[in-house]
């Protein structure tokens, strides 16, 4: 069995985080987190957007392989964010993008006030929600598609249910 395990380890990046990732559990290492922050870059964020277009779809899937693997909230929030984190880095340096790429970043967004809410995460919501404030910051009045209302509306309500932590 150990092998087995070892051959899977080998085969693929993939494979390595994952078991990284399922192995070192709660809360991972930065290290652990570090494949995975590594393809939402590469995917959301190309350095070279004209030779490698966004892949937003390869994003989502790191952050679910991550959640499947591990399932930690805090980690989970912080891919997340850096999603986001990372869609706003490659508008601000590129240029406003299309409506698909900003509603995939509302709906990330969303994801993550939803994720908070359900599970009244007060203690997460503390660490999530000054990123999420610099965030609104960066993007506030600079980008097209309605992005910075919907986004500054998903900030707005963590901000009234979570107001002793913001």
């Amino acid at each position: 069995m150990m092998g087995l395990v070892q051959d899977l380890y080998r085969l693929s990046p993939e494979n390595t985080a994952f078991l990284n990732a399922r192995l070192l559990q709660q809360p991972a290492s930065k290290q652990t987190l570090t494949p995975y922050k590594k393809r939402i870059r590469s995917a959301v964020c190309p350095n070279e957007p004209w030779k490698q277009s966004v892949r937003l779809s390869e994003g989502r899937k790191a952050i679910s392989e991550f959640r499947k693997a591990n399932g930690n909230a805090r980690d989970t929030l912080t891919l997340m964010t850096y999603y986001v984190q990372c869609g706003n880095d490659f508008t601000l340096e590129f240029g406003d993008i299309d409506e698909r790429f900003y509603d995939s970043l509302c709906s990330m967004a969303g994801q993550i006030k939803d994720r908070l809410l359900k599970e009244q995460y007060l203690k997460l919501a503390d660490e999530i929600l000054p990123l999420l404030e610099k965030e609104f910051e960066r993007i506030d009045g600079l980008m097209g598609w309605g992005y910075p209302d919907e986004f500054g509306d998903h900030l707005e309500e963590l901000r009234d249910a979570f107001k002793q932590v913001s």
